[in-house]
């Protein structure tokens, strides 16, 4: 039987399970890494290369299937048996169960955050499914244009403190975005969106709700909820002892977390060393989350907001923490 731990996904969570044992084989499609908390940042008119970074992996091939009997990956270039499988392939956005789905812009890769760069230099009326992180800060980079935040919800950062959604809800209204909440949408047209409740124009529509697990997840034989594999709190699969997952990957009894670089870290390194043979649970911690309105770093806690020049000072930490691991596993040789 081999011996070999293999990672699938080369995202944030694959790099941080890779650098905690290099000797593991790290399979992902491409040979740089697009760092989807930053694709946002190409809207507002950062350059490319932010969002775009290379990096070093030892199988550049596309993942088609896996066969956890005989612990086998199946790619576009042949077979990989495994000892141990770590499963990192990241998010997607369903917007299947929306009527008119292929009038919607998603945000997931480069190509998408230009293509919606380009868009806003002709849209008049904007459109945001979803008042989460993403949404709220899709509505703060956008300028002279009619804004409208669409929410199913009864607040903005319902995963957040009342208080904090109510400081950045005040602070899109001053911005003349317009906020839309309890409301669910039922179909998307090249013109409008239409929800429960009303029509709202809208000649550009930006989906930033909720994310699934990798598409690839969904068809795979092994238990999952919303294509994230059900794991335990030690990152390992219900379904097969050999197999982990981590970050956008996976839930834990059925309960996912916040995508947020910090889970994405530290399930990865849970689930490494315990593919390695340790016995390590992962706790999950709302240590908050940084939130950019119009280049105003807030902190956004649980129990409140912060907002400071310590703020910015800690973005720019965690930014540099993540380039710094980046540069690492590109000296790394496979």
């Amino acid at each position: 039987m081999a011996k070999q731990i293999y990672v699938l996904g080369g995202g944030l969570s694959g790099i941080y399970a890779k650098l905690t044992n290099p000797d593991a084989m790290l399979i992902d499609r491409d040979d740089h890494i697009t760092i989807s908390t930053r694709l946002i940042t190409l809207i507002g008119g950062m350059e490319n290369s932010y969002a775009y970074k290379p990096r070093n992996i030892d199988l550049k091939e596309n993942v088609k299937d896996i066969n956890f009997e005989n612990r086998e990956i199946v790619t576009d270039n042949g077979k990989h048996e495994y000892s141990k499988l770590i499963i990192a392939l990241g998010h997607s956005y369903n917007v299947n169960n929306i009527k008119g789905s292929t009038n919607i812009a998603k945000l997931e890769t480069i190509d998408d955050a230009v293509n919606i760069r380009k868009r806003l230099q002709t849209s008049k009326n904007v459109a945001i499914i979803g008042g989460g992180y993403l949404g709220v800060e899709i509505a703060s980079l956008i300028n002279g244009k009619k804004v409208t935040i669409i929410d199913p919800h009864d607040r903005l950062l319902n995963h957040s403190s009342p208080e904090a959604s109510e400081y950045v809800n005040n602070m899109l209204l001053a911005r003349n975005v317009n906020i839309t909440k309890g409301t669910k949408v039922m179909e998307v047209t090249g013109k409008s969106v239409i929800t429960d409740n009303e029509e709202i124009t809208s000649d550009l529509t930006i989906y930033a709700g909720g994310i699934y697990g990798n598409s690839i997840i969904s068809g795979l034989p092994i238990k999952t909820k919303n294509s994230k594999i059900l794991v335990n709190s030690k990152m390992r699969s219900l379904s097969y002892d050999d197999v982990f997952a981590c970050g956008d990957s996976m839930a834990i009894d059925g309960k996912s977390f916040p995508a947020t670089a910090f889970t994405g870290r530290k399930s990865a390194v849970v689930a490494m060393k315990n593919a390695m043979g340790n016995d390590i649970e992962f706790k999950y911690e709302n240590n908050g989350n940084i939130l950019n309105i119009d280049n105003n770093y807030i902190f956004v806690k649980k129990n409140g907001y912060r907002k400071s020049f310590m703020v910015n000072l800690i973005k720019k930490y965690v930014n540099g923490k993540t380039d710094k691991s980046l540069n690492k596993l590109a000296r790394l040789k496979s």
